[in-house]
């Protein structure tokens, strides 16, 4: 088998053992977190076992992407798509679900594995698949968000394929162990969205585009392009832009050129050769972006893209973050004088105050640590009414600030915030960038030495007495370094890990104000992580 990360290879296990007792998995993988490996790896271990597998995708962009992958891993393989038909000479089939469906009387033989991408999406048309699938198929679903804006569950039990679900790491591990971008999230106020009719988990259209214009925020939405897309040295970020409508990305597509910048709008009235130009076009870096509306909510990679907007309010939680993941992917090559340092995202629609997690009232939900997914569905989800709060810093164009004290911030001067916990109003402010976070490796040799050392005497300070100083001697270096509060439990545990340190997680929460069901997750992870590891070791054997 070709080498996956850690948590890949655990997923992979994980997915092995539950089919043993199961006969369908969701694995859920945050976006940019590497799903098409996994599913590479098992069809590379079904065509070593002389069985069969098919990966269903919903877009014909998506078949070679995926093609790519089989490829790296030395795959042979064969797509099923318009023009292209089975053939019993390949083990390994592609499969547009949209070719299928009107192929049922021509399937040769049904696979020994069937793998639906993005499984949350069409689950009306899995369940129909599903049904003509012989007993022995075993079924896999890949998804980063294993829920529906429908409400609908993804599980058996509520009417949908899988019988269990397995999650892979969060979003704010990806980032600390250097697999997903860091963020810088955004988020200017705007007033009258609830004013707005809802239909199904989007607004009214055309209430929405008046809205728009009304609040100008077309023109916030170039405005703030210009002074955070483009760099020092006059290139401009990739980036993509989140509209409601064709006709809006096409406007919104305007609006920008207006301006001087290279945007196009893509969409799916355009010929696959078109639409494959544009995303070729963002990404070698000869235009400056793409407006779009569901054309890139999924599914389009393009690890280049790190400036991202969105004019789309919703009530689906699965079509936010999706939209928040295009932007995360890291892009550490890049082009010649060019270097992806990170991801920054405006909301310029208050999504991040309608998507929040109960247990992280004020937390983002692409910085919480554990989400909790609706697998097994929900009621039909409905505007929430309650009183929310984030805080966003009008001092640095409302970008989310986790810091739990305004009155003593450096980016405060006149005091003009006092409380945090309120809602943020728009004062008049000198805009001020925040200092931003710096790896070691990127910090001058004198600052390494002067922070490990830092590190050094907080962990012996630790280790005399298990104090909680040192815990926030390390929380504070953990954060300038841009690092997850769970660096430090593995520093302070680092000649100890047969067991679970649960005071030491309990002072980290805490200290960082977090739930107590944060420290519940961790060890959940913790003994899920000893499991995987234990059985990989036997498997290996």
């Amino acid at each position: 088998m070709n080498a996956l990360r850690d948590y890949q290879q655990g997923l992979y296990i994980q997915a092995r053992q539950a089919l043993t007792t199961s006969r369908a998995v969701c694995i859920q993988l945050a976006t940019g977190g590497g799903k098409t490996p996994v599913m590479s790896a098992m069809c590379e271990s079904v065509y070593g076992k002389h069985k069969t597998a098919w990966i269903l995708v919903n877009r014909k962009e998506l078949l070679t992407q995926a093609s790519a992958h089989l490829l790296k891993w030395n795959v042979p393989h064969n797509m099923i798509k318009p023009g292209r038909a089975e053939s019993n000479a390949f083990r390994i089939h592609l499969v547009s679900s949209d070719t299928l469906i009107r192929r049922y009387d021509k399937i040769k033989r049904w696979p020994d594995l069937i793998i639906f991408d993005e499984c949350h999406l069409t689950l009306d048309r899995q369940i129909e698949i599903v049904k003509r699938l012989p007993e022995h198929t075993k079924i896999i679903g890949f998804t980063a968000t294993p829920e529906r804006g429908d409400g609908r569950g993804l599980s058996v039990k509520a009417g949908g394929v899988y019988d269990e679900l397995i999650t892979g790491p969060s979003i704010p591990e990806l980032t600390e162990q250097g697999y997903l971008s860091g963020l810088r999230y955004f988020s200017p106020p705007l007033e009258g969205l609830s004013s707005l009719k809802v239909r199904g988990t989007d607004y009214d259209e055309e209430q929405l585009e008046e809205l728009l214009k009304r609040r100008k925020v077309y023109g916030e939405l170039v405005g703030h392009y210009a002074k955070y897309g483009v760099n020092p040295n006059g290139t401009r970020k990739p980036a993509l832009i989140f509209c409601r409508s064709i006709k809006s990305a096409d406007h919104t597509a305007e609006r920008f050129r207006d301006k001087g910048f290279n945007f196009h709008n893509i969409d799916s009235t355009m010929t696959d050769t078109r639409r494959a130009e544009l995303v070729a076009a963002l990404t070698a870096g000869t235009i400056d972006g793409l407006t779009g509306c569901d054309i890139f909510t999924y599914g389009i990679d393009i690890p280049r893209v790190e400036y991202g907007a969105t004019i789309r309010p919703t009530l689906s939680r699965a079509l936010y973050m999706q939209a928040i993941g295009r932007v995360l992917r890291p892009f550490r090559d890049g082009v010649t004088g060019y270097r992806k340092e990170e991801a920054l995202f405006f909301d310029h629609v208050n999504n991040i105050l309608e998507h929040q997690d109960d247990r992280y009232p004020g937390v983002p939900l692409h910085y919480v640590p554990e989400i909790s997914w609706n697998f097994d569905g929900v009621d039909k989800r409905k505007r929430d009414k309650k009183q929310k709060n984030v805080i966003l810093c009008p001092h640095l164009d409302f970008m989310y600030c986790d810091k739990g004290n305004c009155a003593t911030c450096q980016h405060n001067p006149d005091k003009s915030v006092t409380d945090a916990r309120k809602p943020m109003i728009v004062i008049p402010a000198a805009l001020v960038e925040a200092p931003r976070p710096v790896p070691m490796a990127e910090r001058a040799p004198d600052d390494q030495r002067e922070i490990q050392d830092r590190i050094g005497a907080a962990i012996l300070e630790y280790k005399r007495d298990m104090s909680p100083g040192p815990v926030g001697e390390l929380l504070k270096i953990a954060e300038s370094l841009k690092r997850q509060p769970m660096w430090v439990y593995y520093e302070l545990t680092s000649e100890d890990r047969k067991t679970i340190n649960i005071p030491l997680l309990h002072e980290i929460a805490r200290q960082k104000k977090y739930d107590p069901k944060w420290v519940y997750f961790r060890i959940k992870e913790a003994r899920m992580r000893k499991a995987v590891i234990k059985d990989y070791r036997e498997a290996m054997r």
